[in-house]
């Protein structure tokens, strides 16, 4: 009888032949075309050598995907699915896919067996985690597992994708906060106080709040895409002055704050007219300009969002602001004064948004406004 064949990805017995340190270890392997083959590596010792061959057919395996089975271990599923971003996501959403794999995926299903994640397997991960945590975190884990999953489907490792039976997590939007005019005037004036005062040590301040604040309620642009800002970026000699958002400030895992070319979405990239009262902080900026950012650091190097958000914390604390005004309130402000000027096309445009909806859901909010049916209903009036 035939012997039968190895199953694709597999070996069989290694043998080695040699001696002193010349050896050579050999097997047989069934490559992922069908076809058996003898693969050799050689050591200066049978042990060595063996080991090598090891180690060049598990590489073998792992190139082709085939160690994502059924049998392998959910943690090893999410590391190839985060592999497969690198280079393709922006660093900011790497590191949000990371964190949440880390503190919530893995601990609660890494030690699980691909085959053993089942549809209510992962309805009673989301549920926990959108208990104990909230519902914006269990959505994430969802959307972290529905990638997984689908590289698991695609690699052979499971017959469906459990998480796309789960019930969809959807969170409500809370209350969007914006400013008023009379406070916006209020708190500029305040912000310009703020980085004129010294701090409890004495010190003069260096937190250059106030025009950046002024530049985000002027554009509505996200605090790391001004911070990323240079001067090229910015035309004050045209009729109408621009300022064009071509990146943002991002911290890279292991490698510290960084410019990205490119803003969050593929719809950031835009040019936007400037106001008069951003135009002339601007000019007033340029005769002090040192280096070839527009709000640069306080030694002139790339501005950190997360400083500049504690520095603003600060302030906003000390001056007993609630505790909803932070940076991207300015966002929102912006949004909705476009959007009750002239219309959602243009918030969302403002904004680099692709999706008018989520310019309202997240931004402005809904405005319900009932047909004009006054004639009809006249008529329960009418003697």
């Amino acid at each position: 009888m035939a012997r039968p064949p190895l199953v694709l990805g597999t070996w069989g017995n290694i043998s080695a032949t040699g001696k002193g340190t010349d050896w050579t270890a050999s097997a047989r392997f069934r490559d992922f075309d069908g076809v058996t083959r003898q693969v050799r590596r050689t050591g200066a010792s049978r042990q060595k050598a063996k080991d090598a061959l090891v180690e060049h057919l598990r590489d073998r395996v792992r190139l082709h995907g085939a160690d994502l089975n059924g049998e392998a271990r959910v943690s090893i599923l999410a590391d190839r699915w985060y592999d497969t971003l690198l280079g393709k996501r922006a660093n900011g959403t790497l590191d949000v896919y990371r964190r949440t794999i880390k503190n919530h995926v893995r601990p609660a299903l890494g030690e699980l067996r691909v085959r053993e994640v089942t549809v209510p397997v992962v309805d009673r991960h989301l549920v926990a985690v959108e208990e104990n945590v909230g519902k914006a975190t269990a959505a994430l884990c969802r959307v972290v597992l529905m990638g997984m999953f689908s590289l698991a489907v695609r690699h052979g490792a499971a017959a469906m994708n459990p998480v796309r039976e789960t019930e969809n997590v959807t969170s409500t939007p809370g209350l969007i906060h914006t400013i008023s005019r009379e406070e916006v005037v209020l708190l500029r004036a305040h912000l310009q106080e703020w980085d004129a005062s010294k701090d409890r040590g004495g010190r003069q301040r260096l937190t250059d709040l106030a025009d950046v604040f002024d530049m985000l309620i002027a554009t509505g642009v996200r605090t790391g895409e001004v911070l990323a800002l240079r001067w090229q970026d910015v035309d004050l000699r045209s009729e109408v002055k621009t300022v064009t958002i071509t990146g943002t400030a991002v911290h890279v895992r292991g490698e510290g704050l960084q410019r990205q070319p490119k803003p969050k979405t593929a719809a950031g990239f835009r040019t936007l007219a400037l106001p008069p009262f951003a135009v002339r902080m601007l000019v007033r900026r340029t005769a002090e300009a040192t280096t070839e950012w527009v709000f640069p650091s306080a030694v002139g190097t790339l501005r950190s969002p997360n400083n500049m958000r504690t520095q603003w914390r600060t302030f906003r604390e000390a001056l007993e602001y609630p505790d909803w005004l932070v940076p991207y309130t300015c966002r929102k402000t912006v949004a909705t004064m476009i959007r009750n000027g002239q219309d959602l096309d243009a918030a969302a445009q403002q904004l680099g948004h692709g999706d008018t909806r989520w310019t309202r859901d997240h931004y402005t909010g809904h405005i319900h406004v009932g047909p004009d049916v006054r004639d009809l209903l006249d008529q329960f009036g009418t003697d």
